[in-house]
């Protein structure tokens, strides 16, 4: 990958990071790009040991970068790290310095790959990753108000999620409209959603975007990483990742009920190590979370009853025919939002109509003979 200068204000301050958390040894011997991002880089500071820089992006990510430290300086007090570890920070400057997590692959990789158990695995190690950083951060709250005071000031405290519901509803209620179904008081239960994901009480920090390629796979377990969307919430929008499955992220395929259930087993055995029991409602609020992403989709629906399009491992429409599939399972399990469950079953027959060649494709490393399979993006670059 080519290598990228830094500016000369920067490098004085990547320098001064360095020698303050690793001593006056420590230099910058290369800097380089990961993933094509400006934003975020790859800092050499000896032949055995480097750092991801993360730089403040004024343009298109005004808050990301105070969010992301604000958690990452949080989590820093996990004994046992389940996100890298923050090396050293100048907010001011707008540059961090976090653990580099390589070697190791991510749970993309597994996904995209050929081995089955590996994929398995690695879904197993995503999910208690999770659940250990929910369970160590629900009795928390006010460590991470303080932080994301310091670092992010004004920035709203909830995951991104709650907002993009709220956002979102108007243009879900517009394309149900457009194609002539009765809504017959969804909308009324749409105003539910929020009670039913935090009346549960499972609150604590929420990663917010908990995408395959967002979580490093390594023989001490998974560490997740990109907190840039993170917040304070009911902590289920991440866990119901694996229900959906997938909601925002470019790596999407079909996740069959019976490999997501070790995974889901997993994540429930380290919430109950730390005295959290997970009772109805968590079921419901399950539920709720699957019906969060599907209403925030609202301006997406609109286009894709035009258009498909692409993104990533395959197009819109097999995500949204999946993610109707799981909240109608859901909530159906847990006998909640029954008028909201009938609206997506109605809609979910009116698009199978309209998209009969429509067809949800299996991740690689769990498709069977025959099946249809997503593609790889060129783009993708796996790690070792």
């Amino acid at each position: 990958m080519a290598a990228v200068e830094l500016s000369e204000a920067e490098t004085r301050v990547v320098s001064t990071l360095l020698e303050r958390a690793w001593g006056p040894r420590a230099q910058i011997r290369g800097v380089a790009p990961i993933w094509n991002r400006s934003h975020v880089l790859r800092v050499r500071a000896d032949p055995d040991r480097s750092v991801v820089m993360k730089r403040r992006d004024p343009k298109t990510r005004p808050r990301s970068f105070g969010v992301e430290l604000a958690a990452l300086e949080y989590l820093n007090a996990m004994p046992v790290p389940v996100a890298p570890r923050l090396v050293a920070a100048d907010a001011e400057a707008g540059i961090l310095l976090m653990e580099d997590l390589t070697p190791g692959a991510s749970l993309a990789d597994a996904l995209l790959g050929g081995d089955r158990e590996r994929a398995q695995a690695s879904l197993v190690a995503y999910a208690e990753a999770l659940g250990a950083m929910h369970a160590w951060s629900m009795g928390r709250p006010g460590e991470l108000a303080d932080l994301r005071a310091r670092y992010a000031p004004g920035a709203p405290l909830g995951p991104s999620w709650l907002e993009a519901l709220a956002r979102g509803r108007a243009s879900f209620a517009g394309a149900i409209g457009s194609l002539g179904l009765a809504a017959d008081g969804a909308d009324a239960e749409i105003g539910e959603i929020p009670y039913l994901l935090n009346g549960a009480g499972y609150l604590g920090l929420v990663h917010g975007d908990a995408c395959p390629d967002n979580v490093r796979v390594r023989g001490d377990g998974g560490r997740i990483f990109d907190f840039e969307t993170s917040g304070w919430g009911p902590v289920v929008l991440d866990a119901a990742y694996l229900l959906a499955p997938f909601p925002s992220c470019w790596c999407f395929a079909r996740l069959p009920a019976e490999v997501a259930a070790p995974a889901m087993a997993a994540y429930r055995a380290r919430l109950e190590a730390a005295a959290i029991e997970l009772g109805a409602e968590w079921d419901a609020a399950m539920a709720a979370a699957v019906a969060t992403w599907i209403v925030a989709r609202g301006p997406m629906i609109s286009r894709v009853l035009e258009q498909d399009r692409e993104w990533g491992t395959t197009t819109l429409r097999p995500r949204l025919l999946t993610w109707l599939n799981s909240f109608i399972e859901a909530a159906g399990r847990a006998g909640v939002l029954p008028l909201l469950r009938a609206l997506a079953e109605a809609l979910r027959e009116e698009l199978g109509r309209r998209w009969p060649r429509t067809a949800v494709p299996d991740y690689p490393a769990l498709a069977g003979p025959g099946s249809a399979r997503v593609r790889v993006p060129e783009w993708w670059q796996p790690e070792a």
